[in-house]
């Protein structure tokens, strides 16, 4: 009698076509099981995922508020999209997939409304709080104030895009990165003309407020280079504002003695920081100043600018201009 060998019964290549298909159903099982949005998926809902926690954690979360229905199958979707994700709070308005919600943490598509606050060149700390404030009724404007006080300066002017929700902590990163980017190509000729990057800085947060046009910040900024260079103080009334919240026109004699060191009458050399966060046109004015025999400058009521190159000259200004 012949015995038939058992693998002649069970051909290989039918094998390996079963494992194909046991392994395709499994796949498919997946995505369809991805596609599927939780029964008691919630609606209108903010969940929020902190900094810090493990793509373990962020599922954990995400299955305990039923947003996906299987914590492995997200943490699969994510690997193949990068592996990371981001902090934040995540609106839910409609029942979405595992393979949605993945692709939106990944990508931190919180599905908040992008609202857009403009910062105008020579905004202070304070000044910026306001705005942010004012355009995002929850935004905590005393904690950035806090946090953004020790960056003055270094936060860029510019038209941004915040959520709604975004955090002070966000925001200060953000225009500190943006203030990185558009300063990084100057880097180079700041060393070579032999002044700190912070000098430049604090420079040209003055000359943000001293002057309203390039030519005029130009011609300011060699004027009170020049004054640094001689010994002489600066003498400028920008940093009262930073000081006491004061213009020009509202000025005592004895604020004009105050003891800060930001008081350029008194002391000489620059102020120990950044007077408000210059933009672009003037920090290239600090950078390269206008050679110009004037040692005086002053601005009328309508803001424009008139240059003398001595005192005497300087006086007659006054009393033509401003007296």
């Amino acid at each position: 009698m012949n015995i038939q060998d058992p693998k002649s019964r069970f051909p290989l290549s039918l094998y390996w076509f079963s494992l194909f298909l046991f392994f395709v159903s499994i796949s498919l099982f997946m995505v369809v099981l991805g596609s599927i949005p939780p029964k008691d998926f919630p609606i209108q809902k903010i969940v929020s995922i902190e900094k810090g926690l493990t793509l373990s954690g962020v599922a954990d979360i995400l299955s305990r508020e039923s947003v996906i229905r299987s914590a492995f199958l997200y943490k699969v979707y994510v690997r193949l999209l990068g592996g990371s994700v981001r902090s934040g709070g995540y609106v839910l308005t409609r029942p979405q997939s595992s393979l949605t919600i993945a692709l939106r943490t990944s990508t931190g598509d919180q599905g908040l409304p992008k609202i857009k606050v403009t910062i105008p060149e020579g905004s202070t700390s304070y000044d910026i709080a306001w705005i942010l404030q004012k355009k995002l009724p929850e935004f905590n404007a005393p904690l950035f104030v806090a946090l953004a006080k020790p960056y003055e300066g270094y936060l860029f002017p510019e038209t941004y895009y915040f959520d709604l929700n975004v955090k002070p902590a966000d925001v200060v990163e953000k225009m500190i990165s943006v203030f990185d980017q558009n300063t990084q190509v100057f880097q180079r000729e700041i060393s070579d003309g032999g002044r700190t990057f912070k000098d430049i800085i604090i420079m040209a947060s003055i000359i943000e407020e001293e002057a309203r046009i390039a030519d005029d910040k130009s011609l300011v900024s060699s004027i009170l280079w020049k004054r640094l260079e001689s010994g002489m103080p600066l003498q400028v009334d920008a940093p009262f504002y930073y000081i006491f919240g004061k213009a020009s026109s509202m000025l005592t004699r004895t604020d004009l003695t105050n003891d800060s060191p930001y008081n350029t009458y008194t002391n000489k050399g620059l102020p120990p920081a950044p007077i408000s966060n210059p933009g672009l046109v003037s920090i290239q004015a600090s950078i390269n100043a206008t050679t110009t025999k004037y040692l005086f400058f002053l601005s009328d009521s309508e803001g424009n600018m008139h240059y003398a190159a001595n005192h005497d000259g300087h006086l007659a200004n006054k009393d033509k201009y401003i007296r």
